[in-house]
């Protein structure tokens, strides 16, 4: 979500450049680790990044948690902003605005808040809010659980009925918290006691507002809310079992709204992950019937002669791409695939060395693309774009982040990329 600005004059370079490689120290020394990027959030005119550990083998540098990096400026260095303890090995990151209270109250001023969500190896579920003022971080407990936990989503909705401003979360195993904005409560947001919605047993893994409506998927289902003073959730579509029955599969991610192909209304694109890896589009006017986007597997073995075993799409979201003069907006969905057949566990090997992602056109034409950095021979690997984010600088350039360690030792992979937009839509 795009919270604000600090207009870049300069003439961006041109072709991919390498902004952010874990394993260095910012201006104050403070190690900057990490085996991922998780997310990428503008927010308030700077760019914020989410690390991960998940497989890390730190040997001499410091072992660190989950770590939320921030770039003041496109040509200053990245800096610690937030460091958890080795407990949070990832997190959720997203910036939300309020511009009604949880009274309903209009707010004379928009209140726009940076929320994380990091996962727990010792059972806590809790949101952290940043203060603008301070800088400081505060921490909202919602539940415990015997088991590690995470917060796999978080957004902001209008409920149409209260006219309130809520944020949720989507938590595991607990369930869908939500809260409102008060600006006596500690961190600014006012949680329920309780979740609205708790009968799951996978991961919240997206959700997304189409036709006025909040949705959420959560595999191999997805929910769509009935607001109210008494909210509930409903279930308006489930994916068919021949295509659920992995269970190493997330179910489907990067829910994202599209204009309807009518011109009237919306309709939603989701992202299948695993050895059946596609593009759906549902339709909620259509009794929320799916069709096939794209085949991603076909799609990918004409691209390389050889049909990948296992694909993941869109890790978190689909990144609208600004383009002036254009009717309708690119879509641009991060990726990583495999060649491993073996998916008894999840593929360990034969993972694509490439950062990858997709560009999908307003007129359902998709195009492969891969990052390259001309100044670095050879190309680290990257093997997984998980997050792609507009520049809060400029909105002419893209940033690109990611890794995945797949189940296998790590340690400082996690990356993040710039490129002009113009270089990113066209990057062979």
């Amino acid at each position: 979500m795009m919270c604000g600005s600090m207009e870049n004059t300069a003439t961006p370079p041109r072709g991919f450049r390498r902004v952010y490689q874990a394993g260095t120290r910012d201006g104050d020394g403070r190690f900057m680790g990490g085996t991922e990027i998780m997310q990428l959030v503008a927010h308030l005119g700077k760019l914020y990044a989410a690390t991960s550990v998940m497989g890390d083998r730190p040997g001499d540098d410091p072992a660190v948690g989950a770590q939320i990096l921030v770039l003041d400026h496109p040509e200053q260095g990245w800096r610690v902003e937030h460091t958890f303890d080795a407990r949070s090995a990832r997190m959720s990151l997203a910036s939300v605005t309020f511009a009604v209270d949880r009274r309903g109250r209009v707010l004379d001023t928009p209140a726009a808040i940076l929320l994380a969500g990091p996962s727990d190896g010792q059972g806590s579920i809790a949101v952290y809010s940043r203060d603008e003022a301070s800088g400081t971080w505060t921490e909202r407990m919602l539940a415990t659980s015997a088991r590690s936990t995470s917060i796999r989503s978080l957004c902001s909705y209008r409920d149409t009925v209260t006219g309130v401003d809520r944020v949720f979360a989507g938590t595991s195993p607990s369930g869908i918290y939500s809260g409102a904005y008060d600006p006596t409560e500690p961190g600014k947001v006012a949680w329920d006691d309780g979740p609205e919605f708790s009968e799951y047993k996978n991961r919240p893994m997206a959700f997304a507002v189409c036709n006025g409506a909040l949705h959420v998927t959560i595999k191999p289902h997805m929910y769509r809310r009935i607001d109210g003073a008494q909210p509930r959730w409903e279930l308006v579509y489930t994916l068919p079992e021949e295509v659920s029955r992995s269970r190493l599969s997330c179910g489907l991610r990067g829910l994202t709204t599209i204009p309807h192909s009518s011109g009237d209304g919306e309709c939603m694109l989701a992202a299948l992950e695993g050895e059946q890896a596609r593009i759906l589009q549902i339709d909620p006017r259509g009794g929320y019937r799916a069709t096939i986007d794209l085949d991603v597997l076909d799609f990918l073995e004409r691209q390389w002669g050889q049909r990948p075993g296992y694909a993941i799409l869109a890790y978190n979201d689909m990144t609208t791409v600004p383009l002036p003069g254009i009717q309708g907006s690119p879509l641009l969905l991060g990726l990583e695939a495999t060649s491993s057949m073996q998916h008894h566990t999840h593929p360990t090997d034969g993972w694509r060395p490439e950062g990858m992602y997709l560009v999908r056109y307003p007129d359902q034409r998709y195009q492969l693309r891969q990052i390259s950095d001309p100044t670095l021979q050879p190309m680290p690997r990257l093997v997984s774009t998980r997050t792609i984010a507009v520049s809060p600088f400029d909105r002419r350039t893209l940033y690109f982040g990611g890794y995945d360690p797949n189940a296998l030792p790590a340690h400082n992979t996690a990356w993040v990329y710039s490129a002009p937009i113009d270089v990113a839509l066209s990057a062979g």
